[in-house]
């Protein structure tokens, strides 16, 4: 089953839901047609699978960050944030399948399959919405910032980021490898900064 999975996966993310068809994934796991529709049921049924795998390691992600934010200061809840920013932005970079399968989401792939942001995407959203906006509201960051906008603004760049800096021939801005990754670091912390007005006493904008 794992080997379908990841087949599934690796060809959802470079081709997308509609363009992709069983018989590719059964060549990509090595089995044929009838044996992955045994194991793991229809094309529909794997995708939801691929995309609930996705969720779930994200949402574990996003609990650790999030369980070790300290809220003591504005100091450490800068800290707090930059670090889930860099956690964020490693999970992705460490599985860029998940962010070309939100492009192909964002494009219009597997539209017969709806609300599904609405089950793996929005909890996420939510549950770091929630915890900045608390912040904000204790005066530890911004307390006019649109705390819900700056935290889609942060997923959609690193997403982007990352879609772009993964491809296998990425654009020449972007073909500098780990500078391109370091200098993108530092320009999400202090886009991060600005728009949550952060304390600028933090030393989490720069990057490892």
């Amino acid at each position: 089953m794992e080997r379908i999975i990841s087949a599934a996966t690796r060809l959802f993310a470079a081709l997308g839901y509609d363009a992709t068809t069983m018989v590719q994934i059964a060549e990509a796991a090595d089995l044929d047609v009838e044996t992955v529709m045994e194991l793991a049921g229809s094309k529909r049924e794997l995708y939801l699978a691929v995309m609930g795998r996705g969720y779930t390691a994200q949402k574990a992600l996003f609990e650790r960050a999030l369980a070790r934010f300290d809220e003591s200061g504005a100091p450490q809840i800068a800290t707090s944030v930059h670090a889930l920013v860099d956690d964020y932005l490693n999970f992705c970079l460490d599985n860029p399948d998940i962010s070309a399968l939100l492009v192909h989401r964002w494009l219009g792939d597997a539209a017969d399959l709806q609300n599904l942001e609405q089950i793996y995407n929005e909890p996420l959203v939510h549950a770091v919405y929630s915890k900045f906006k608390a912040a904000a509201e204790a005066g530890l960051m911004d307390s006019e910032a649109d705390v819900e906008l700056c935290v889609r603004a942060i997923a959609w760049s690193v997403i982007i980021f990352v879609r772009y800096a993964t491809m296998t021939t990425p654009p020449a801005s972007f073909s500098e490898g780990e500078r391109s990754v370091d200098r993108f670091r530092a320009h999400l912390h202090r886009i991060t900064t600005r728009m949550l007005g952060l304390s600028p006493t933090s030393t989490a904008e720069t990057p490892s």
